[in-house]
């Protein structure tokens, strides 16, 4: 099975080789019709773009964005030579890129994850997938005299990590997509900022090793994270309508369930190896928090047409689901006003904002 965000990747990875022609654009109306099939529920309210934000050159393949006091977009574009734009909200620009590609200090090879720092309201964490570290960006006036600070390796902790949650100087609670936990607190080395040592968060997920074979345990246990900027998150399960709200020390606090369910399709053979089934289905593929709510993104089938956003307050209460067009990773103001999203079905892509109801 090819997953949502692999199809992404490649799709995303072809625009960029194929190049960015404004000709290619396709209208308002066409967007619309061909990105708001119905649901097998209708949801009852339907987002549409308010306005795009960049130009047709600007963008690559995003796969983090984050908005920093409903001023700048910081964004992580895995295919540009600098890995980090800011976009100016109010004029819907690009105003600066920095972090040069490569594997030194204050480089990036793919962002994929931005957080805000719990204790600081000027700072935030880039997750660099392909080389498993964190740098802090800590807004310093003007964009263009940011700050990349120094990065933070978590190297050698078995599982694969995702999101980090900061409880220290140098300490982190980490999510990621394990095969049989979900959450891990991490120590750093002060000096090297390498890892020092990690203890597991004990945390039950939907599938178990007794009942599920590798690879499909990871699969099917994939789970996305929508961070509280003062701490806490919430962590939503891809393949079962399974959500957890945790402190930011990694405990529990409650289990909800969300709106709509997945049923997964897959078989187990005679050799007890895991086959995905004909009839793919998706469930949350992605999550953003404010400090009042946190917005789970939902895809409703193997090739993702429909989506939605699910809302629920840090209680765990269900507020209201939107129905959205096709974007990858979204962010939504401090306010709840607005949203923006990398709408990665446009040629070229951009930045689209939604006015939130």
């Amino acid at each position: 099975m090819e997953s949502f965000i692999t199809k992404v990747a490649r799709t995303g990875l072809a625009l960029v080789a194929a190049g960015c022609a404004e000709a290619n654009v396709p209208t308002e109306e066409s967007v619309r019709t061909e990105m708001f099939p119905t649901l097998a529920d209708p949801v009852e309210v339907v987002l549409k773009e308010s306005r795009t934000l960049g130009k047709p050159d600007d963008f690559g393949l995003l796969f983090a964005v984050a908005a920093l006091n409903d001023e700048y977009l910081l964004v992580g574009d895995a295919a540009a030579d600098r890995h980090l734009l800011v976009v100016d909200i109010g004029s819907g620009q690009v105003v600066t890129r920095m972090g040069p590609h490569g594997e030194g200090p204050q480089e990036f090879m793919g962002p994929h994850r931005i957080v805000a720092d719990p204790n600081r309201t000027d700072t935030w964490w880039v997750y660099d997938f392909p080389s498993w570290t964190w740098t802090p960006v800590t807004m310093l006036g003007d964009p263009g005299i940011w700050e990349i600070g120094e990065r933070y390796s978590v190297q050698g902790l078995p599982p694969t990590p995702e999101t980090p949650i900061w409880v220290g100087e140098n300490e982190a609670v980490v999510h990621g997509m394990f095969p049989g936990f979900a959450v891990a607190r991490v120590s750093f080395d002060e000096d090297s900022r390498r890892l020092e040592e990690w203890t597991l968060i004990e945390a039950e997920q939907p599938f178990s090793p007794e009942e599920i074979p590798e690879p499909g345990l990871s699969l099917l246990n994939r789970s996305f994270v929508a961070v509280r900027p003062s701490g806490g998150f919430a962590v939503a399960y891809q393949f079962d309508n399974w959500i957890e709200v945790r402190d930011r020390n990694g405990q529990f606090v409650r289990r909800v369930d969300g709106p709509r369910e997945v049923t997964p399709d897959y078989r187990i053979d005679d050799t007890n190896t895991f086959h995905w089934g004909e009839d793919d289905q998706n469930g949350y593929v992605g999550g953003y928090g404010t400090e009042t709510a946190f917005y789970l993104l939902w895809c409703g089938a193997a090739e993702c047409p429909t989506m939605a956003i699910h809302q629920f307050d840090w209680e765990g209460n269900f507020i209201r689901e939107l129905g959205i067009p096709a974007v990858t990773d979204f962010a939504v103001s401090s306010t709840g006003d607005r949203m923006w999203g990398f709408m990665h079905e446009r040629i070229p892509p951009l930045i689209g904002e939604w006015i939130l109801p």
